[in-house]
């Protein structure tokens, strides 16, 4: 009978005994959710802002790239050409690690890089990134990439991983500027559409090769940032690590090129050439421009027609060869007649250009923009040429004809910046669009006339800039050069009529990390003293230069001296010297002046290799395109006289700003130049009178209005009222019909510009002049810094660096000024009361320790209730209501240490060995179990392993203790009530904190375990009534 009771006993007890004490492993593992170590790919090493830890240098030995050594097998390959592209159906299985041969590149594609196996992490901020280098030559006709991610289990007992969505970001000259969380970026930032295209590409980890292709790469350095997927965090279990598979995403990539054989040409020769139709490539043409060249003109002349082919195609781009969406100028030549035709646009400075022309063969191209050579000049719609372009369309498909090609001489003459005519170096002002003009010939008879209508030249006064470089990653600022004396001159002088240009250089790979940025501010009625003052500032701390012009408001007091700018003119460069004269001006002048400065406006462009010309009102004119201004201010308010852009991650290259000044309509403009402006537009549009019939109100003195306006001296004395009823009769629509709201534009337009400056006109206008202040600088992260609530770091990834944000409190975004998802500052209180005070149900625990006994426990469940509740008051207060007892990372291990000498001593009680056995293991488990705590505090084994050894020194001395008296043990009340007890706490902690934790509901869940845990010791820590059985 007590055999067989004692069997069962012991039976039941080792089920018990293993089921309880496999949960108390999690007794101490009070760990928060920021308690996670960085990844050793992504190392931390600056900050910006102070904080209580000190900052690491940025060295060799701190800073780690992610790679892997083993490619995976060759699946199927799936090609992807447009951006971004869909997932394709992924596979479930992983990715094997077998050696293979390297793939045959497809026909005609020569392979130039395959980067080593990347490590990707999940998105949570940039920070996490993985960045791929490639290069492309020159004279790339298209470029190739192919990526295949693949999952690797990281544990030989693990399960199969399963394939996570990727993300790719592919861009040329510099990083990716990326928001995957949808998050708009700040205002200042400049639009993306006049930056380098990003391409994008998403995919599964299912080992399939997705290829990326590009037709006209840039070339020179691409970079793609590849990571895990971004999901909503709040949304996401926290898994305890070793519970779930631990998998590792791995990214292959492959770069292979297609290249053209562009045919050099020199200026002022005459090439020969044929352009065949059966050709498979545009014909490609490469010839170089320097510096001094202003305009090009390409002169393509016909020696032997082409009568049945189709329109031949130009397109000319710079640095790469062009696409139908990125050139300079295009235009389509009709081939079927001989002649001269030019065509010209504006180049970049310094660079190799490409020019492809080609048959058309597939549907042409939208027409808008676009120069049609052949065209009669008189003819405003070309409805002869359109007819027969449709005639031609008709007649059939429209594939080029076999055996045929075209004969041609191309001839290439470079304009310098003063040798362009006289008749292109002025236009009239105008607010349309500019669209590229059209290249136009008299037709006579099958010849082509070699009429060129030149480009107008676009003048600027040049201000040279000196760079200032600092000892800190990715800051340095630009000045102006120093005058004859070794002053730099603080102040820009803008004179409407002619904008200022600086030209500035952003070098290769280690300028582009940072962020650059461009501010402005009219300060012609602040003092000297202050202007130097913020100077001598702005270069001590070039971090901050781009937010000094808009945080400083000084004290506005009398305008400076007016500034006399000398311009001297040689043939390759124009040089500013800016000096300031006092005032020795006559009250008229001085009036004139005021009255030119009463309203101005500054229009600023900013863009890589390319001038822009400033617009009014707010546009900037590069070439055939037309972007908005990056900044645009004005002298009317101390909120619009200071402007700001910044560039993240701006790409290498020569960049170019543009500040345009405007003076335009002011309470000092004089009547009579308003009424003079309105006599002007009635005398142009007088014709519209013929038309008028009643009830139009001039119909009553109509022939009088007609015969004075032919009438110079007539017009010159009308008189106010009869101009200004003129004007309205034209504008009305019961006068003029359907064209009133023409006329009325046409007014608009031709009234603002009577009372405005323009600077396309390149003539200066000495009466509207007006000095800047601004700052060229750059900085990591956003000048420097990251908001309120961010922190500035540099990271390393494929041996490139780059400065990011890190957000706190929730705040996300570039900046860290997104507050969408911020908690109220009541919430965050009571998640850092939840989580500190729920250790307090450990009082209990410790009271009765001591009350049963066990005073080394007691003291070891004081110190882990004291360091638990300390570490979530440092870590969950949002730094809004948290409090550091000392650094985080010291509470840290303090928590996960006493956590696991609390399973650890409360085993070794259970267990009831002999006293003398007691202290010894208590003190081999504290070295042991620091030992583990510093090496991997996160680890499953460091928890596993006190667990299963008191299990097995329970289950011994348990076993020999039944064994030896012949009676159940422990007692049956302990067993029956006690221990069931204490398993459903336990159990139930363990399973809220292995899985129902999230983000959003952790300071519940994490509480809630805290408190079962503490209360589970009560029942468990043995108590001698209950504990022994009784003879």
């Amino acid at each position: 009978m007590c055999s067989r009771s004692n069997n069962t006993s012991r039976g039941t007890t080792s089920v018990m005994v293993l089921g309880v004490l496999l949960v108390l492993l999690t007794l101490a593992t009070n760990r928060s959710l920021c308690s996670v170590a960085p990844h050793p790919a992504t190392i931390s090493v600056t900050s910006s802002e102070p904080t209580s830890s000190s900052s690491s240098s940025l060295t060799a030995s701190n800073l780690t790239d992610r790679t892997h050594p083993n490619p995976p097998d060759e699946p199927d390959v799936t090609t992807v050409r447009t951006t971004p592209p869909s997932a394709g159906p992924g596979r479930t299985d992983t990715a094997t690690t077998q050696s293979e041969q390297p793939p045959v590149p497809p026909e005609g594609q020569i392979p130039l890089e395959r980067l080593p196996s990347n490590t990707l992490l999940k998105y949570t901020a940039y920070k996490d990134v993985s960045i791929l280098h490639f290069r492309i030559p020159t004279d790339t006709r298209t470029a190739f990439f192919s990526f295949k991610a693949y999952e690797e289990s990281k544990g030989a007992f693990q399960r199969n991983c399963k394939p996570n969505d990727i993300t790719l970001h592919l861009k040329a000259g510099s990083y990716p500027v990326i928001s995957p969380e949808n998050i708009t970026f700040p205002k200042h930032f400049l639009d993306a559409e006049e930056r380098f295209e990003i391409h994008s590409l998403q995919f599964k980890s299912d080992s399939t090769t997705r290829r990326l292709s590009i037709e006209g790469p840039h070339p020179g350095n691409w970079f793609a940032v590849a990571f895990i997927s971004w999901t909503d965090p709040n949304n996401e279990r926290i898994e305890q690590q070793g519970l779930a598979a631990s998998c590792e995403t791995l990214l292959m990539s492959e770069m292979s090129v297609t290249n053209a054989l562009p045919q050099m040409l020199n200026v002022d020769v005459r090439h020969e050439g044929t352009l065949a139709a059966d050709q498979q490539e545009p014909k490609s043409f490469k010839f170089f421009v320097p510096s001094n060249v202003s305009i090009v003109t390409w002169r393509f002349s016909i020696t032997q027609p082409c009568a049945n082919c189709t329109d031949v195609s130009f397109h000319v781009q710079a640095s790469a060869l062009p696409t139908s969406r990125n050139y300079l100028q295009n235009a389509i030549i009709c081939p079927n007649q001989t002649g001269d035709v030019s065509i010209d646009f504006y180049p970049h400075e310094s660079a190799w250009h490409y020019v492809d022309m080609d048959f058309m063969r597939e549907n042409p191209p939208n027409s808008s923009g676009t120069i049609v050579a052949g065209f009669h000049p008189n003819d405003t719609i070309s409805t002869d040429a359109t007819n027969q372009t449709e005639d031609r369309k008709k007649e059939g498909p429209t594939s080029v004809p076999e055996a045929q090609a075209l004969v041609y001489t191309v001839e290439l003459i470079y304009h310098a910046h003063e040798s362009v005519p006289a008749t292109a170096s002025t236009m009239t002002p105008s607010t349309e669009e500019p669209t590229p003009e059209s290249v136009d010939s008299a037709d006579e008879g099958d010849t082509l006339a070699t009429d060129t209508k030149s480009l107008p030249n676009r003048s600027f006064d040049r201000y040279p800039v000196l760079r200032q470089t600092y000892r800190e990653f990715f800051m340095f600022d630009y000045d102006l050069l120093p005058d004859v004396n070794g002053t730099v001159p603080v102040t820009l002088n803008l004179t409407a009529g002619i904008p200022a240009l600086m030209k500035f250089d952003v070098n290769d790979v280690y300028d582009i990390g940072g962020t650059l940025s461009f501010a402005v501010a009219m300060r012609q009625d602040l003092k000297g003293s202050l202007i130097d003052a913020r100077h001598e500032s702005t270069n001590e701390h070039a971090g901050v230069v781009a937010e000094k012009l808009i945080d400083i408001q000084e004290e506005f007091v009398p305008e400076l001296p007016a500034a006399t700018t000398i311009t001297t003119t040689t043939t390759t460069s124009t040089t500013t010297t800016t000096t300031t004269m006092a005032p020795s001006t006559t009250e008229a002048e001085k009036t004139k002046q005021s009255a030119g400065k009463a309203n101005q406006t500054v229009i600023v462009c900013l863009r890589l290799e390319e001038p822009g010309i400033p617009t009014w009102p707010d546009k900037c004119v590069y070439g055939r395109h037309i972007y908005p201004a990056a900044i645009v201010i004005n002298n009317t308010d101390a909120d619009t006289n200071t402007g700001l852009v910044h560039v993240p991650f701006p790409e290498p290259g020569s960049w170019y700003v543009t500040l345009g000044l405007f003076c335009h309509g002011s309470e000092a403009t004089a009547r009579s130049t308003i009424i003079d402006s309105v006599k002007d537009f009635v005398r142009s549009y007088r014709s519209t009178l013929e038309a008028m019939r009643p009830p139009c109100s001039c119909t009553d003195r109509l022939s009088y209005y007609r015969s004075c306006l032919a009438d110079d001296a007539c017009l010159s004395v009308l008189n106010e009222t009869e101009t200004l009823k003129i004007k309205e009769c034209i504008m009305d629509a019961k006068c003029t019909g359907s064209r009133s709201d023409e006329m009325a534009r046409k007014f608009e337009l031709h009234h603002k510009y009577a009372t405005e400056q323009s600077v396309q006109g390149g003539v200066a206008d000495a009466t509207c002049n007006s000095s800047v202040v601004f700052t060229i600088s750059s900085s990591p992260c956003v000048a420097g810094r990251c908001g309120r609530f961010g922190r500035c770091y540099h990271y390393m990834s494929g041996g490139f660096v780059f400065s990011t944000c890190l957000c706190l409190r929730n705040y996300r975004g570039w900046d860290c000024t997104e507050d969408s998802q911020v908690p109220s500052s009541a919430s965050i209180l009571l998640a850092s009361l939840m989580l500190t005070l729920s250790n307090l149900l450990f009082l209990p625990s410790i009271f009765y320790a001591v009350k049963r006994g066990y005073h080394s426990e007691a003291i070891i469940y004081f110190f882990a209730m004291f360091f638990s509740a300390f570490y979530h008051a440092c870590d969950s207060g949002e730094e809004e209501f948290s409090f550091c007892l000392v650094k985080i990372g010291v509470l840290q291990f303090c928590d996960f240490y006493c956590g696991l000498l609390a399973i650890w001593v409360t085993l070794i009680a259970m267990s009831n060995i002999r006293h003398q056995f007691v202290s010894l293991l208590h003190m081999l488990g504290a070295i042991l179990l620091a030992f583990g705590t510093e090496l991997n505090k996160q680890s499953l084994w460091v928890f596993l392993a006190p667990a299963l050894t008191g299990i097995c020194l329970i289950s011994v001395s348990w076993g020999l203790r039944c064994r030896k008296t012949k009676r159940c043990f422990p007692a049956r009340s302990y067993l029956a009530l006690y221990l069931p007890i204490g398993s459903v706490l336990v159990m139930v902690g363990l399973v809220c904190f292995a899985f129902l934790q999230t983000k959003q509901n952790y300071h519940i869940v994490h509480s809630i375990w805290h408190m079962v845990m503490a209360l589970s010791i009560l029942c468990l820590l043995p108590d001698r009534k209950t504990f022994h059985p009784k003879c």
